[in-house]
């Protein structure tokens, strides 16, 4: 409902002027509906797989042409579904891959990597006048549209597209916000320190692409991701300063997930591995976990620490019991015991320990291997997991 109520705020113009005519406008609705406003990506791609569904396919070449021109660096996010990839075999799609390929030739340096935090400046901006009327409008025009591609793109990926609930968040969270803003306003600090960790990654790995990584706020659904094919975007109103955080609008789950501004280099490395993995899609448990796990190992080889240390002290202490739990359950589909349950876990267990078991199987296939170097671009392109896992060794 909520996120109807803002999608609602973006369309009644749209139904004001239907209201007025009785010509129906397909492509003005096909527009709104697939959020083409936002103009990222992820949106083109998904609409061009509309259009091909509904026997469009000049249509959808044309879309994929235009997701290519917003920043598109993998060839892999442009054919999702079976009905698309017969776009490869036509000419159309040597234009297409030549965008991307220019695209990764711009994003191969380290040195130019761009750490963007111009939506934080923005929130705030907003976030000062959450009150006053209108503020849904606000919003929408001076924050979401007026953002870079990666905050219109985790407003669609990871914000359910909705103004009513960035509304709800900076009114129940207004102290923490506050709490927080110093640290969110100083975030290119960083910068230093993400390059120097994106030549180390070079040095591993010379095949490494290095796109924007973006800082915004959210809504507290996620603190890094990849998805959407906008380079990482880093969720800041997890970042903090423990110092002076006030924590008494946030529930168990928030308060055990903020991050002091001092552990913030781990993530921005494990959502730059996750650019930089090239593997067949994860379908089962193990390949989920692998995938993760090999986010945090290769992190660990370019930082020379691991980012998520509680985890394993807890994840060595029950190794014994944990592989066997694991192992029943590793060639299904069902996940939640495992990755992406912070919301779910007994009192003193870790959440996400699928992590952990993907790690050491990508630690034990790295120490196995002669050629370290081989054994890091081995991981970072894995198309069996299950052979990988086998080859690992791990729990053997």
């Amino acid at each position: 409902m909520k996120k109807i109520t803002s999608l609602l705020l973006i369309l009644l113009p749209f139904f004001s002027c239907l209201a007025q005519s009785s010509n129906f406008r397909y492509d003005d609705y096909f527009y709104y509906k697939n959020n083409l406003f936002l103009q990222t990506p992820f949106v083109l791609i998904n609409t061009a797989v509309e259009k091909m569904k509904a026997g469009d396919s000049l249509g959808a070449i044309s879309l994929l042409k235009e997701a290519a021109a917003t920043g598109v660096y993998d060839t892999t996010l442009l054919i999702p579904f079976p009905q698309m990839r017969f776009i490869t075999q036509t000419p159309q799609w040597k234009i297409i891959a030549q965008q991307i390929a220019h695209t990764r030739a711009v994003y191969d340096d380290p040195r130019n990597m761009q750490i963007i935090t111009s939506d934080i400046d923005n929130f705030w901006k907003i976030f000062d006048r959450r009150s006053q009327p209108g503020i849904e409008q606000l919003i929408m025009k001076e924050y979401i549209l007026k953002g870079t591609m990666g905050l219109r793109t985790f407003f669609d990926v990871r914000m359910n597209s909705s103004v009513t609930q960035v509304i709800q968040f900076m009114r129940s969270h207004k102290k923490y916000l506050q709490s927080i803003r110093p640290v969110s306003q100083n975030l290119q600090r960083f910068k230093p320190g993400i390059i120097a960790a994106a030549n180390k990654l070079e040095a591993l790995y010379p095949p490494a692409i290095f796109p924007p990584t973006t800082f915004l706020i959210g809504i507290f659904n996620t603190f890094g991701t990849t998805d959407g094919g906008a380079g990482s975007l880093i969720g800041a109103e997890f970042i903090c300063d423990t110092n002076t955080v006030v924590k008494d609008e946030l529930n168990a789950w928030r308060a055990s997930n903020i991050s002091d501004s001092s552990e913030l280099l781990g993530i921005i490395i494990h959502e730059l591995i996750h650019v930089e993995q090239r593997t067949l899609a994860p379908k089962t448990l193990l390949d989920r976990a692998i995938n993760e796990g090999a986010a945090d190992f290769v992190s660990q080889l370019v930082l020379g620490f691991n980012s998520n240390s509680k985890m394993h002290v807890y994840g060595n202490a029950h190794e014994k019991e944990l592989w066997p739990a694991f192992k029943k359950q590793m060639d299904g589909t069902q996940y939640s015991d495992w990755l992406y349950n912070g919301q779910n876990t007994p009192p003193g267990v870790p959440a996400d320990l699928g992590y952990y078991i993907g790690f050491k199987i990508c630690e034990a296939y790295y120490n196995k291997a002669a050629d370290k170097k081989q054994a890091v671009q081995d991981i970072l392109t894995i198309q069996d997991f299950k052979k990988f896992f086998e080859l690992s060794g791990y729990g053997q």
